[in-house]
């Protein structure tokens, strides 16, 4: 008997610093990029202004 865990751990997912852009680079090429662009751009305009409020170098280093 080996004590193999009965799941596998669930990788987390961390995109390529390129992935956005290469993303938006799709995004305009389709047909559909008038609605979808903009969306996108709100949407990772967001993100990124949650990531700014919420990042706390002191919380990096307790986990650390």
């Amino acid at each position: 008997m080996s004590a193999q865990p009965d799941q596998a751990p669930v990788a987390s997912y961390v995109p390529a610093p390129g992935a956005p852009a290469g993303l938006l680079a799709q995004l305009r090429a389709d047909r559909p990029a008038d609605r979808w662009v903009p969306a996108f751009e709100q949407e990772w305009a967001a993100a990124l202004e949650e990531s700014r409020r919420t990042f706390s170098l002191a919380a990096l280093y307790e986990v650390v």
